[in-house]
C-alpha cells in the first residue's frame, strides 16, 4: 500500500482530543458537584498546555474537537489551538445527547455549537463528532446541510467509508474511531456510574501500540481519541510521547489531521 496517502506515506495517524471539559460532568453524567467538575477544569489548566506543548514539539497537528459551552468559558486555550493550526471540530454545546429530542433540538445544538466556533475562530468548523459518539437521527443530514466534510461519530470500519443518512440516503463521509484506542475505555475512573479506569500505562500503550503497528501494516488510518482531563495526566502524557516516538522512527507514517484524512481520502477516490 505504499504511496497511498499523501507524499508517498504508507499509514495515516489521527490524533484528536476532546476537549469536553466540565461539560461531561455536568451535562453528560449529571454530576454538577465542585469535585467532578474540578476534574473537567484539569483538562483545561493542566491537560491542554501540556498537550499543545507535545504537539508543538514534535511539530504535529491534531484535531480538537470543543463542546460550544466549552470554547465559550476557555476561548485562549480555543485560539491558541487554532493558532497552532490544530483543526477545531464540532463536539455538541455540553456535550449532550439529543438522540430522541427531535430535529429541532438537534438543529438547535448543532447552530450552537458553529456560532461559539466561528466566533472564536473565524472558522467554520467542517468536521463533527457526536458527545460519546452517540450519534443522532436528523443530525448526520443536518451537517451536510451546514456543508461539513465529514463525522467522526461512529466505529464500522477501519478506514474512512461513506455512510448513508437516514433520512434521505444522502452520502457523508465517516472518519470512524474505535473504543480500544480511547482513553477514556482504559483510565476513565468514576463510581457513578462506576468506570474502573486505572489501568496501567504499559498494559494501554501495549494495546495502542500493536494497533498502530497493525495499521502501518495494512497501509491504512487509525484514529487516537483522548480528552484532555485524562489523557493530560503526567503518566499518560510520556506514555502518548513514547507512542509519537515510536510512530516517527517510521517516516512513512503520515499525522494529519481528521480533515486532512477526509480530504485525502475524497481526493483519491476522485482519481480512482
Amino acid at each position: 500500500m505504499q504511496g497511498r496517502w499523501p507524499s508517498g506515506k504508507r499509514c495515516a495517524v489521527g490524533l484528536s482530543f476532546d476537549f469536553d471539559a466540565e461539560t461531561i460532568w455536568f451535562r453528560t453524567l449529571r454530576q454538577p458537584f465542585l469535585g467532578q467538575m474540578s476534574r473537567g477544569e484539569y483538562g483545561a489548566r493542566e491537560g491542554v498546555p501540556r498537550i499543545l506543548e507535545l504537539l508543538r514539539r514534535y511539530d504535529l497537528k491534531a484535531t480538537f474537537y470543543v463542546p460550544g459551552w466549552t470554547a465559550d468559558k476557555y476561548p485562549h486555550l480555543v485560539e491558541q489551538m487554532h493558532a497552532a493550526g490544530h483543526e477545531i471540530g464540532h463536539h455538541g454545546y455540553e456535550h449532550e445527547y439529543v438522540v430522541n429530542k427531535g430535529r429541532e433540538v438537534e438543529l438547535e445544538v448543532l447552530s450552537k455549537g458553529i456560532e461559539s466556533l466561528q466566533r472564536i475562530t473565524g472558522a467554520v468548523p467542517k468536521g463533527y463528532r457526536a458527545p460519546a459518539g452517540n450519534a443522532a437521527p436528523h443530525t448526520l443530514e443536518l451537517l451536510l446541510d451546514h456543508g461539513f466534510t465529514y463525522d467522526s461519530s461512529l466505529v464500522g470500519g477501519d478506514e474512512p467509508y461513506w455512510i448513508q443518512t437516514p433520512e434521505t440516503g444522502r452520502p457523508l463521509l465517516e472518519v470512524p474511531f474505535s473504543w480500544e484506542m480511547t482513553d477514556t475505555s482504559h483510565f476513565l475512573f468514576n463510581y457513578h456510574p462506576y468506570y474502573t479506569g486505572m489501568s496501567s500505562q504499559n498494559k494501554v500503550y501495549e494495546i495502542w501500540q500493536a494497533e498502530c503497528d497493525g495499521a502501518f501494516d495494512d497501509g491504512g488510518f487509525l484514529s487516537i481519541v483522548m480528552h484532555p482531563q485524562v489523557i493530560g495526566r503526567r503518566s499518560r502524557m510520556a506514555m502518548l510521547e513514547r507512542l509519537i516516538r515510536h510512530l516517527q522512527e517510521r517516516e512513512e507514517v503520515w499525522f494529519a489531521t481528521h480533515l486532512e484524512v477526509a480530504e485525502a481520502w475524497l481526493a483519491q477516490e476522485s482519481v480512482s
